[in-house]
Formats: structure tokens, C-alpha cells, sequence
């Protein structure tokens, strides 16, 4: 099973405008640095985190899209929903202040939650248990990512394979010990790792990112969601190496296999 993470930036993406930190004045040079906003998508039509950035993504990924799990309702992880217009059938699912946000955006600027001649189901999936879906099941942890008030992280059960995904999330998870133990010996973790130092229940910086993955224990870790205040991908990736993790720090576009 392929999975591709799209976008491995955050919020500004890299480079952001008017910003001439090493970041986004090297990546303004080399298209390999640019980092567009968050999003992933996993093979058999699951994208996860429509980002402002989803028109590109979708351009160039050239694949259906027949899922979407949101993980919460900022707009660097939701405004690009809009763009899902080119599918006449889609299942949306979050948790309810997600579910609402999307249809917010399918109403203003698509003209109903369900646009005409198009087939769009929500689900709300409550917190800390596993959903059955089809095919599939889907384990929706709640995280501590203020000021918003609803966000989390969702670890997939399909084809023989477990996917853990943290969305944004403040170093508070590395004492939720419900939330460590579900996603233990996941396949794949794929962790945010945005801030060269942590925000406590904001986002995770470098050493937590990385005590994180040492805790899950995954087969492969991905590092994403990546300021533009980071670290150079170079050094990141130093650091990662450098702690023994069986994993790398992605780009924009870094397919892995599971």
C-alpha cells in the first residue's frame, strides 16, 4: 500500500511571503526546499487534511479521492475542500466542529454541503474509539492544539497495515498514554515535528517529534508539517539520523510503501 505525503509545510507554508529567513530564501532558489501546506493521501482514495494547497496537490497526484478525514478546522488543514468539487461522490469525517466547517465551506462557495448533482455524506466520529467503515477501521484521538477547541490524530486499520497520522498537536501527547498505545507499533507514524522548540499544547518542536516516534515505535516515520522557522531539511534530517530513527523528514510529495 503507497501513501504520499502532499504537503509537508505548515500554516505559511516555505517560503512564506515576504519572509527572508534561510528557509524560505533557499527554497525561493530551489522548488526540492518549498514546503506547501499539510496534506496526505493514502492509496484507495483516503485523503487526509484538504489543505489551502489542495488544487495543486490534486493536479499533480492524479488520483480519485472518495474519503476525507479531517483532523481539525484550522484553515491550513481544511480550506482547500472547496477544491473537491471535481468528485461527485465523497464521505467526509471529523469530528463535529470539523464536520460543520466543511459544510460551511461547501455552502459558500459551492452552493450546498452537497453541491448540486454531487453525492456528499458527513459523519461525525466521536473520540477515542474505534469506527468500522468499510474496508477499513479508524480510531479518531482527541490532542491539545489551542486555541482551536476541537483537534486530533486518527490511526487506519486497512489492508493488514496500521497508519497513525497526529495531526497538530502540543507535546501533551506524549503523556496520553490512550493515545501512545494505540498508535504503538503502527506501520507508519506520520507526526507533525513544525517548531525547532516545542509550543506546550500548540505543536510539537524537533526532541519532542522525535520522542514521540522513539515512543510509538513505528516501522517507518514521517516528519511533516515543518515551519519554515525549522531547522534546515538537512540538518533535520541529521537530527533524526542521529537518534536512530528508521524513518526520514518529508518533502513535499515523499511517497512511501507500507
Amino acid at each position: 500500500m503507497k501513501l504520499v505525503v502532499l504537503g509537508s509545510g505548515s500554516y505559511s507554508g516555505t517560503p512564506k511571503p515576504l519572509c527572508s529567513c534561510e528557509n524560505c530564501s533557499r527554497a525561493r532558489v530551489n522548488p526540492l526546499l518549498r514546503r506547501t501546506r499539510f496534506s496526505l493521501y493514502i492509496e484507495g482514495g483516503i485523503l487526509v487534511d484538504p489543505s489551502p494547497d489542495l488544487h495543486y496537490h490534486l493536479e499533480r497526484l492524479n488520483r480519485k479521492v472518495e474519503r476525507v478525514f479531517i483532523t481539525h478546522a484550522h484553515f491550513d488543514h481544511i480550506a482547500g475542500f472547496p477544491e473537491l468539487q471535481v468528485f461527485r461522490e465523497l464521505d467526509v469525517y471529523s469530528h463535529g466542529q470539523g464536520v460543520e466547517t466543511a459544510k460551511h465551506l461547501a455552502s459558500l462557495f459551492l452552493g450546498g454541503a452537497s453541491p448540486e448533482r454531487r453525492a456528499w455524506r458527513y459523519h461525525e466520529i466521536p473520540f477515542n474509539e474505534w469506527v468500522e467503515l468499510s474496508g477499513m477501521r479508524v480510531f479518531h484521538f482527541r490532542t491539545v492544539h489551542q486555541p482551536i477547541e476541537n483537534a486530533g490524530g486518527f490511526v487506519f486499520e486497512l489492508k493488514g497495515k496500521r497508519i497513525a497520522v497526529t495531526g497538530d498537536t502540543g507535546l501533551e501527547i506524549l503523556d496520553d498514554k490512550e493515545a501512545i498505545k494505540v498508535m504503538e507499533g503502527a506501520d507508519l507514524l506520520i507526526t507533525e515535528m513544525t517548531h525547532r522548540e516545542a509550543i506546550p499544547k500548540a505543536h510539537l518542536g524537533v526532541r519532542e517529534a522525535i520522542e514521540l516516534a522513539k515512543k510509538v515505535g513505528a516501522g517507518y516515520t514521517l516528519f511533516a508539517h515543518i515551519s519554515h522557522s525549522n531547522y534546515t531539511h538537512e540538518v533535520l534530517e541529521k537530527k533524526v539520523r542521529e537518534e536512530g530513527i528508521i524513518g526520514e523528514v518529508a518533502r513535499d510529495f515523499t511517497w512511501v510503501e507500507v
